[in-house]
């Protein structure tokens, strides 16, 4: 349970390894109740062992982020699920593309990027939103990245970035977070009224199939942060949001990061 020992709802994108499936481990673990979304559930044998452990604390749920149809229906299995409504949704799923320099990015897959990192969860928050509105946090968690941050990343320019660096890789992953990051904000000003508390989280750089991706694409084997650390640390930002704190853009110890 939480500090509170309050039975919450959560539901989580991109469920089935990485961060979200640690999410909702965790989840379960604090004998929260958990709808966890993947593209093909018969294929997350994490999720699979996790249902057999936590029975009906934990549904399972189809999702093709990048289909808008699959929204709507999991919204719908959602709901039949959660009457009553979920208190945090967290936005997770998302992908990184090839690890390119960013003069050299194909226009298709910078398409791509963009429709499942910024298109797709905007997509989902709508779909759930009459659902969030029902629960008693209404909380919306975004995870996004530094990598979206143009503060933090217009420090690389004039000579702050060595050749084969990051900071000269992915424009298309950048600019997709970027653009979830100004989701973010204009929900956060949409929905404070209505008491919706909405948010973008950095995880750091995880050691997940996306994150050494990244890492070896620059040289270096593991990323620094293991996993269940990461989302530890990211809960422990989550049990204390408050609607003050609504369009924050959150490093996973809880600093505000520049947007």
């Amino acid at each position: 349970m939480t500090v509170n020992d309050e039975q919450l709802v959560y539901v989580v994108t991109g469920a089935s390894r990485g961060i979200g499936l640690e999410y909702v481990s965790q989840l379960l673990q604090r004998g929260q109740r958990v709808a966890a979304a993947v593209r093909t559930p018969e294929k997350a044998p994490g999720l699979a062992k996790l249902a057999a452990a936590h029975g009906d604390a934990l549904t399972l749920v189809t999702l093709d982020v990048s289909d808008s149809a699959s929204i709507k229906a999991a919204a719908a299995s959602i709901a039949r699920a959660h009457p009553s409504g979920i208190d945090v949704l967290i936005n997770n799923a998302g992908i990184f593309g090839t690890p390119c320099q960013s003069s050299e990015q194909d226009e298709e897959e910078f398409k791509d990027i963009l429709m499942i990192n910024t298109v797709a969860p905007f997509q989902v928050i709508k779909a759930l939103l009459p659902l969030i509105k029902k629960g008693n946090k209404k909380q919306i968690v975004s995870i996004s990245s530094t990598m979206g941050s143009i503060g933090i990343q217009a420090e690389s320019i004039h000579g702050g970035a060595e050749p084969g660096s990051m900071a000269r890789k992915a424009v298309a992953y950048r600019a997709s977070k970027a653009a979830l990051n100004a989701v973010t904000v204009s929900l956060a000003v949409d929905l404070e009224a209505e008491g919706v508390t909405v948010v973008s989280m950095c995880p750091g750089w995880v050691a997940t199939d996306m994150g050494t991706t990244a890492s070896v694409s620059v040289g270096i084997e593991r990323p620094p942060l293991d996993t269940p650390t990461s989302v530890a640390a990211q809960l422990k930002v989550i049990d204390g949001l408050k609607l003050e704190k609504t369009g924050t853009f959150f490093s996973h110890e809880g600093k505000v990061l520049p947007y």
